[in-house]
């Protein structure tokens, strides 16, 4: 019995010696830097880091007890030393950018409290006085759908073209400027939105119509939002079946997804990203 106990011992002592070797677990990576632009010498500007880290873990088989060591970290841009105002082991550092700075690009160091590291190199960029817009412009509302918003409304289709003796020659389809009609667009995809995006915060999205005939479609997208609310609420018209867009979302921090849909209620949905609260 006495060996047992001692065998227990043993072997907690070693999970813990494991759990604090640093050297023994990989580097941390830095996934993204949100915004990657701001302008020099801003006031109170923060950054979203998100990365990948993986952590000890300390076993004491005798309590039957695990211990994730997941500790905080510490962020800087070049040499100068960031605030962090928000750090979540599993990926998320928010730090305020040091005053100082000279415009151009700047490398993003994280360091987690085991001094393991990560560096992304030209992560951020400073903008000089002068060139201080961040985000596009947003795109007017182009209010809500309506039938032409299915395509262009000129033109006829009757299923072929007439030829000189008469007769019907039946062509490949229609052409992109035969109107739309039910069935024609099934349905859209987004590119995926990558990263952390911030409320009131303006970002590009790219739709994708799908369908027998998504490279003619020319219309216009109701946009919504699984909380809060979008603007601008319709985006359009779209090109070749290509629909781009600026948009800003307006709502609390937590997960969010965008939808589309458009005048014969096709619709489709993006990933699942992030929103973190615009600060003023």
């Amino acid at each position: 019995m006495m060996r047992a106990g001692l065998g227990a011992v043993g072997l907690a002592v070693l999970a813990w010696a494991c759990a604090g070797d640093p050297s023994a677990l990989p580097a941390p990576s830095i996934v993204s830097v949100e915004p990657a632009t701001l302008p020099v010498n801003a006031k109170d500007q923060d950054v979203t880091v998100r990365f990948d880290a993986r952590y000890g873990v300390a076993v004491d088989y005798g309590a039957r007890t695990v211990d994730a060591r997941m500790g905080s970290g510490r962020v800087w841009v070049d040499d100068k030393e960031a605030t962090v105002t928000r750090f979540d082991p599993e990926g998320v550092a928010i730090a305020t950018v040091p005053r100082g700075l000279g415009a151009g690009a700047h490398a993003i160091r994280l360091r987690l409290d085991d001094g393991r590291e990560a560096v992304a190199e030209r992560a951020l960029t400073l903008r000089p006085p002068g060139q201080e817009i961040i985000d596009p412009p947003l795109l007017e509302d182009g209010g809500v759908l309506i039938e032409t918003d299915a395509g262009p409304i000129h033109g006829g289709f009757d299923g072929g073209v007439d030829t000189e003796d008469g007769g019907v020659q039946v062509d490949g389809g229609p052409g992109p400027d035969v109107p739309m009609r039910e069935g024609d667009i099934t349905g859209f995809s987004f590119d995926d939105i990558e990263g952390t995006r911030v409320s009131r915060t303006s970002f590009a999205i790219t739709v994708h119509a799908q369908g027998p005939r998504a490279g003619d479609f020319q219309g216009s997208l109701e946009l919504y939002a699984s909380r809060g609310n979008v603007t601008p609420a319709k985006i359009g018209p779209c090109i070749g079946g290509l629909c781009l867009g600026f948009v800003a979302l307006d709502a609390p921090a937590g997960n969010v997804r965008l939808s589309a849909r458009d005048s014969f209620g096709a619709t489709g949905e993006s990933n699942t990203f992030r929103l973190e609260p615009y600060k003023e």
